[in-house]
């Protein structure tokens, strides 16, 4: 199982980052998910986001948080890395429930 590492936390920093800017919006639009010294820690991969700051986060951006958490372990663009990510998640929780 993937754990966190700095180099977890920068890939989700810069995740951010791609997809703010995506959505045209300043750390100052997030200021409603979490202070703006936080959002630029978390973009600069020194601090990891809690799951509510992560939600957050994603609502701010009009997302699922598992579009923001997908887009860390994924380059955004690269559709058979999400796929094959997608596909992992999934024999996951099948092996997990039985299915």
């Amino acid at each position: 199982m993937p754990r966190s590492t700095p180099s977890r936390q920068a890939d989700f920093g810069r995740a951010l980052q791609q997809l703010r800017a995506a959505r045209g919006a300043t750390q100052e639009d997030l200021l409603l998910a979490t202070s703006r010294r936080h959002i630029s820690r978390i973009e600069q991969g020194h601090q990891q986001p809690s799951v509510d700051t992560i939600e957050s986060l994603a609502e701010s951006l009009q997302i699922h948080p598992l579009t923001l958490v997908t887009a860390a372990y994924c380059p955004i663009g690269d559709s058979a890395a999400v796929k094959t990510l997608l596909e992992t998640v999934q024999a996951d929780l099948a092996a997990l429930t039985g299915d």
